[in-house]
């Protein structure tokens, strides 16, 4: 089929076009509506006992406190292991999620093995309000330091001895994510081009329905 041809059918079927456009503006409608997520990422360190996180002798590179940090993020997620994550730059809602959490751990490794380079525990939350994402924020760091010392409590009766978490300096703060004016401007430009194109292939298809239909219909010359 020719441009002009095709051209005409989508003038001949212009409903189809209309209807297209009426769907991808009602998208388009939501994503405006759409203000956004709350998220934060606070890390918790793990060090040996009476040491300093910021250290050099922290005790964060120490197998056993490595180790021990899986152990109870492990059981923050309810027997799973936790995620993994190679570096800081995985924020949760880069994935599209608009609520949930996510504990993960740093790994330097490779695609088919897992190396723990830290003890460190970052715990991801995303959520709709900043109210939900401070509470679940603070249910979440709450609970890694209780599960922490009931894990130790039955091996030590001095607390002077346990493996120390601690919350990172610079980490947990709330941010407001939103999507940019020109990212925004982007997508109503692919979103529009869609819609023409497949309001278009529509009415073209639609149209060779109907041509055939008709010629059907007319039968046989005698």
């Amino acid at each position: 089929m020719t441009f002009q041809a095709a051209v005409g059918a989508t003038v001949r079927r212009w409903y189809v076009l209309v209807a297209a456009l009426l769907c991808a503006a009602g998208v388009g409608y939501f994503w405006t509506r759409d203000s956004g997520c709350y998220a934060a990422a606070t890390t918790v360190s793990f060090t040996l006992p009476a040491r300093t996180a910021l250290l050099p002798e922290s005790g964060r590179d120490d197998d056993s406190v490595i180790a021990f940090a899986g152990a109870v993020a492990g059981e923050i997620n309810q027997g799973r292991e936790p995620a993994t994550y190679a570096s800081n730059d995985a924020p949760l809602y880069g994935v599209g999620i608009r609520q949930g959490v996510l504990v993960s751990m740093p790994n330097s490794g490779g695609q088919w093995t897992s190396m723990y380079s830290r003890a460190d525990i970052e715990i991801q939350v995303v959520g709709r309000t900043r109210e939900w994402v401070e509470m679940t924020q603070r249910t979440a760091v709450q609970k890694v330091f209780t599960v922490s010392r009931e894990r130790q409590s039955s091996s030590y009766t001095d607390p002077r001895k346990y493996i120390t978490p601690n919350v990172m300096p610079l980490t947990g703060g709330i941010q407001h994510i939103t999507v940019g004016r020109p990212a925004q401007l982007m997508a109503f430009g692919v979103l529009a081009l869609t819609a023409l194109l497949a309001g278009g292939s529509g009415a073209v298809i639609l149209d060779r329905a109907l041509a055939g239909r008709r010629a059907i219909d007319r039968g046989p010359a005698s």
